[in-house]
């Protein structure tokens, strides 16, 4: 009985012992599948770290983008109005000092034509047929007076603006003038001694003269009354004091003429 009733005791004992060790094997389970997803929660925080990471420094790398600021830009001033260009070079008027210059035609008529001008300038020689063409169609009532600015990187600017000044001393200005203008391809010293014969000057007399400290002075005065005149190019007009900067066609000094009243 003793034993039987042992052995009972033992194994009601021994249910509780089974069941708590099952109870702790299932606790233990649990705790490992708890561990396992907090792992997994961890994990996948870290990758999605790593990731935004990763996104963020390629972003952070990238050059910024600058969105341009449209500045609204200021209307664009009218062209200029033609009639108004016209009143203004109209009221620009320049008086020059003709000093011992030769005139062609009457020093009192109504039209005076002065010309700073190059004989080895294309667009002077334009300039020039221009003047001739007015003198020929005014005639009497135009005068027409021809300065020197011999431009610096024309190497017989200054040679042919000594030789029609030396010219001038006997009385052959302007026959000289036209001829160095209808050979401007040949300007050098056997053209100017060839227009000399050809006028019937003195040799030695024109020899001299274009070599002298006189005749350059004469130039050299042209020039520097351009300068203070405001014509820095050739050709350079001015129309009873109207200035003319260039080689306008004829036109356009007929316009002048008979906007100052003179037509």
């Amino acid at each position: 009985m003793f034993y039987s009733g042992t052995l009972k005791e033992e194994a009601i004992h021994e249910l509780p012992l089974q069941k708590g060790d099952k109870n702790m094997q299932m606790s233990k389970e649990t705790q490992k599948i708890l561990i396992i997803g907090l792992i997994a929660i961890v994990a996948l925080n870290l990758l999605d770290k790593e990731f935004n990471g990763k996104n963020g420094g390629i972003a952070a790398n990238q050059p910024t983008q600058v969105i341009p600021q449209v500045v609204p830009q200021p209307a664009a001033p009218p062209p200029p109005n033609p009639e108004e260009e016209f009143k203004k070079q109209l009221a620009d008027k320049v008086n020059v000092d003709l000093g011992n210059t030769p005139v062609l035609g009457d020093r009192n008529a109504k039209i005076m034509i002065i010309v700073f001008s190059d004989y080895q300038c294309p667009f002077s020689k334009r300039g020039a047929e221009t003047t001739m063409a007015l003198v020929q169609k005014y005639g009497r009532n135009i005068s027409y007076v021809y300065k020197n600015l011999p431009l610096g990187f024309h190497d017989q600017a200054m040679p042919s603006a000594k030789a029609a000044t030396a010219a001038g001393k006997q009385g052959k200005y302007y026959e000289f003038h036209d001829k160095l203008f209808e050979n401007q391809d040949k300007l050098g010293e056997p053209l100017y001694t060839q227009i000399a014969k050809d006028l019937g000057l003195d040799i030695n007399k024109f020899n001299t003269d274009r070599n002298s400290p006189e005749v350059e002075a004469l130039v050299k005065a042209d020039a520097a009354q351009a300068g203070t005149l405001g014509f820095n190019g050739t050709p350079g007009f001015t129309l009873n004091g109207v200035k003319i900067l260039g080689a306008y066609p004829i036109d356009h000094f007929e316009k002048i003429i008979s906007a100052l009243g003179l037509g």
